[in-house]
């Protein structure tokens, strides 16, 4: 497996984080969470060479997955993968707070669960499930490459709400404990929203572990 390159792109109004992850001397590359902007995240793409693979999906609300649609027309047969859990957020625009944009619902080909392993584009990588920002929110563990791909689960300082549908501070609490105890410190956090963090530096905020 190649080592992992990062390139990150900051789609739509919320400025979501949409990650291009590929290996080092592939062209072949995962596209997460394009939450809008399809056009602008294909320039992009070409600019860099890149063959789009599989879409992958941390969770179902729409500032993640507006622009599925409009890439899967652009990319024919590309595969999208999200958690099995997710279903419901995904398809329904009350449950994944689309219904005051332009919605077409989402569908994955692949359905997620905890513990899955999977190869892709080069890239090893584990299916860690984190319920509490949705029911059906997972992270992808790059664990070779220390790079935790982490949607609205874990930001710099902070975490994703938990009071749209589905969501749940309880389950949130139990998934931030489960990542700060046993995800390395040194393992780079690449979330949903905002800056980079560390697992380390997160252990380290108040009222965050």
């Amino acid at each position: 497996m190649g080592k992992l390159t990062v390139s990150c792109i900051a789609v739509g109004e919320i400025e979501t984080n949409c990650y291009l992850l590929h290996a080092e001397g592939s062209a072949e590359t995962l596209i997460v969470d394009p939450g809008d902007e399809a056009r602008r995240i294909r320039r992009r793409i070409e600019a860099d060479g890149l063959k789009p693979v599989a879409i992958l999906l941390t969770h179902g609300h729409f500032d993640h997955t507006l622009a599925v649609g409009s890439l899967r027309k652009m990319y024919p047969g590309i595969p999208v993968c999200a958690c099995r859990d997710e279903k419901d957020v995904l398809s329904d625009p009350y449950m994944n707070a689309s219904f005051m944009s332009e919605f077409e619902p989402v569908t994955a080909d692949v359905w997620l669960k905890e513990g899955d392993e999977l190869d892709m584009a080069g890239l090893h990588f584990k299916v860690l499930q984190t319920p509490g920002h949705t029911i059906g929110s997972i992270c992808f563990y790059f664990e070779e490459d220390k790079i935790l791909v982490a949607g609205d689960t874990l930001f710099f300082t902070g975490f994703g709400r938990t009071d749209l549908p589905t969501g749940s501070m309880a389950q949130l609490k139990k998934s931030l404990e489960r990542l700060l105890l046993t995800i390395p410190e040194d393992v780079i956090v690449l979330p949903g929203h905002g800056r980079t963090t560390t697992i380390g530096f997160e252990k380290s905020v108040e009222g965050l572990s």
